[in-house]
């Protein structure tokens, strides 16, 4: 199988890149804005080009003229569809390394450990070429078959059998009331009956959270959907909620995640309501605020600390480091969540039924991101048969809307939340959204782009004007907005989902 060629380019080879830029005397002519180098760049390179008569005939004759503006936007995550094209990638390296080092070469001597997963494979030439194939469009559960088998190998016994006893559960489940060992799930998608927030704690509805109308200088019709009125202030509640169910209904004992923060808060909050026995490990990049690791302690969590910018962890590792003998890790989700789809199924309906033309999302993890994707991908499909009751939206709107996905690559950036030091599953994510937009179930913008840091107060202060709680992180589609407000219809309906700010018990915040 063949993968899609386009792939992000890590901040340490930008830099290299930018290093190499100051050298060859091209100025950063235009603004003074973080990303006002590309301009200079689109010189540089093609001056590279033209001087370096022993480069690759083949980038020569792909880039006469240089690389545009717009393919180094896209290559630096600026614009969609992201990401660099293998050949692209190739002429920035060797840009970067004046014509000594190919991508694949400069990853090898400098970046081995860290980015071998950027690599590009030799091509199969007995392989579907169709990179639309690779990926089933007509069964959504393929795609996280497709990262659950990637995992797989890195799961104890325990996990695994974890996962067939949810295969075997999920064929014995109905869709009616349910009632597991004190917990109440009044149904699994119906929308008269809805599970979140639950009783006895909270009064369910659908949706669970508000949509607004707010005033963004230069657009007509944004809208701003709230999950700060979520318990414990962001969407992760509903991802506990999920993990709670599934914690009690296979008897799990202990439950090891890797979290900023709000994620761990949440699934604490509910197994402190519900009074369960399960334990919460919480492995915290060891930079993260004493203050939260704090209350997290106070709130029942057993925090652990550590450099997750060394090396990107297995499952098997985070249970090693947080002392987890009995239980699982559920930091790559498939683990509680099969086909993942089910952390926020209720919420990604609640998005889609607006019908946007527009839908920025805050993207860290990915999980609420592809969530919504896989619910547009499976409604699409169902076009045909019968949709799930919880869709009330028009499918053909939703198959044009442009889903854009606000994250950083910045490890200081403000939007701490957004920040990984490595997210395995990110190439597959951009694979399958390019998948998406071949087969026209998502608009042909759809991706996810960096955010330009100046642009978060801009959007803090538009919250704060109409009372929005949130933090940087939560956000973050709202800037993403901002950064695009030259690109976008002004009259279009734009939907900013606000995935919040936590509220710690002690702190009220």
């Amino acid at each position: 199988m063949k993968k899609a060629s386009a792939k992000r380019i890590p901040k340490e080879i930008l830099d290299l890149i930018r290093e190499q830029l100051a050298r060859t005397g091209h100025h950063e002519s235009v603004g003074t804005g973080r990303w006002s180098f590309i301009h200079g760049l689109q010189k540089a390179v093609k001056d590279f080009i033209k001087n370096t008569p022993s480069l690759d005939p083949q980038l020569s004759l792909s880039y006469p003229q240089g690389p545009s503006e717009d393919l180094l936007r896209r290559a630096f995550n600026l614009k969609s569809p992201p990401g660099g094209t293998q050949s692209l990638r190739n002429l920035l390296s060797l840009f970067a390394t004046q014509n000594q080092l190919d991508w694949n070469a400069l990853i090898n001597a400098r970046f081995a450990t860290k980015y071998k997963n950027l690599l590009d494979e030799e091509e199969d030439e007995t392989a579907d070429q169709d990179p639309v194939k690779a990926i089933d469009p007509v069964h959504m559960e393929s795609f996280a078959t497709k990262i659950a088998n990637v995992l797989l190998e890195k799961l104890s016994k325990k996990e695994i059998d974890l996962i067939k006893e949810q295969m075997d559960d999920e064929k014995a489940q109905s869709n009616t009331t349910e009632e597991i060992t004190g917990l109440y799930v009044p149904s699994l998608n119906d929308p008269s009956q809805p599970e979140f927030p639950p009783r006895p704690f909270y009064e369910p509805k659908f949706p669970a959270s508000n949509t607004v109308k707010i005033e963004v200088p230069g657009f007509t019709n944004v809208w701003l959907k709230d999950e700060s009125t979520n318990p414990t202030g962001t969407h992760k509640a509903r991802m506990a909620w999920e993990v709670l169910i599934k914690a009690k209904r296979y008897n799990i004992k202990e439950v090891s995640i890797i979290s900023s923060g709000s994620a761990a808060a949440a699934i604490q909050h509910f197994f402190n309501l519900y009074k369960v026995n399960t334990k919460l490990k919480v492995l915290m990049d060891y930079r993260i605020s004493p203050a939260i690791k704090e209350s997290l302690r106070k709130m029942g969590c057993e925090v652990f600390e550590t450099d997750l910018s060394k090396e990107s962890l297995t499952g098997k590792e985070i249970k090693e480091l947080t002392h987890n003998k009995e239980g699982i890790d559920i930091t790559y989700r498939e683990i509680l969540d099969r086909f993942n789809d089910n952390y926020y199924d209720w919420l990604s309906y609640e998005v889609l039924n607006e019908n946007p033309a527009y839908c920025f999302v805050p993207f860290g993890t990915g999980d609420l991101f592809v969530n919504i994707l896989i619910i547009v991908e499976r409604e699409f499909n169902n076009r045909i048969y019968k949709h799930d009751p919880r869709f009330l939206g028009d499918i053909q709107k939703i198959s044009k809307c442009n889903f854009m996905g606000a994250t950083t690559r910045d490890a200081n950036s403000r939007m701490d939340k957004l920040f990984s030091y490595y997210l395995p599953s990110l190439d597959d994510y951009q694979f399958y959204i390019n998948s998406l937009i071949q087969n026209q179930r998502i608009g042909n913008l759809s991706g996810i782009l960096d955010i330009d840091e100046n642009l978060i107060e801009e959007a803090l202060d538009i919250a704060r004007k109409h009372s929005i709680r949130c933090e940087p992180s939560g956000i973050a589609g709202l800037a993403l907005l901002l950064q695009m407000r030259d690109e976008l219809p002004a009259d279009d309906k734009m939907l900013i989902i606000n995935t919040g700010s936590t509220i710690y018990p002690d702190k009220g915040n």
